[in-house]
């Protein structure tokens, strides 16, 4: 109907019919085609983690995570918001709830709010030229995503034919901090692999430039396995 809502009034004093046309707003159409969103799909991943307090003092685990599409609603510019609840485990029989995230297809851009962090982490179209500022919707100074490759990709024995990998942050000058952050993302699958390795290295005149971790976090994600419920 053209983005119109037809509803017919039938007033009692009268015996014909008014018909009264009430315009409604469509939303966006979703084109995702690199992070499809529709409630029910789901991506199980296994993380290798490692937090660092200070010098040799670390925690490394394995476990595993199940980010799922539960709800979908519509913010105050009529754009669609996908509600993902995270669950962790350490042998995927039993899943506990870790936190929830939203999703938001916006103009052509996928936004990422973790933590009341906002982040645009995809841009259609997507292309070997394709780069933006990630922190557009934060209080971040400006940083570059760009889209690093393209191409297939073995991920946990599953072979993906197309996928573009999102550079986030690529540096590191071995004496004071490594900040190495990308995501790799499958046409129709969504993301499969994402890597988080930010660290302060000591600056002190007795260990500068040995590039010994003072602090940080490393975090590995790859997908096992995906679908929709």
């Amino acid at each position: 109907m053209n983005g119109l809502d037809k509803r017919y009034c039938l007033l009692p004093f009268l015996i014909f019919t008014i018909s009264c046309e009430v315009e409604q707003e469509n939303p966006s159409v979703i084109t995702s085609t690199f992070l499809p969103l529709a409630v029910g799909n789901f991506w199980e991943y296994r993380v290798e983690n490692t937090r660092y307090f200070g010098e040799d003092d670390f925690e490394s685990e394995t476990f595993y995570y199940r980010d799922q599409i539960t709800d979908q609603t519509l913010n105050a510019e009529n754009e669609l918001v996908f509600w993902v609840r995270r669950q962790r485990s350490s042998d995927r029989n039993s899943w506990d709830n870790e936190k929830a995230y939203t999703l938001t297809f916006s103009r052509g851009r996928v936004i990422r709010q973790d933590n009341n962090l906002q982040e645009i982490i995809l841009v259609y179209p997507l292309n070997s030229e394709s780069s933006w500022d990630g922190n557009s919707y934060n209080s971040r100074p400006a940083t570059f995503f760009f889209v690093e490759s393209m191409g297939d990709l073995l991920v946990e024995n599953t072979y993906f034919p197309e996928t573009m990998t999102i550079r986030q942050s690529e540096e590191d000058d071995l004496i004071t901090l490594r900040d190495n952050r990308y995501e790799i993302f499958a046409r129709e699958v969504g993301l499969v692999e994402s890597y988080y390795e930010v660290f302060r290295y000591c600056s002190r005149n007795d260990c500068l430039g040995q590039q010994i971790i003072e602090e940080g976090r490393f975090t590995h994600l790859r997908l096992i396995r995906h679908g929709k419920e």
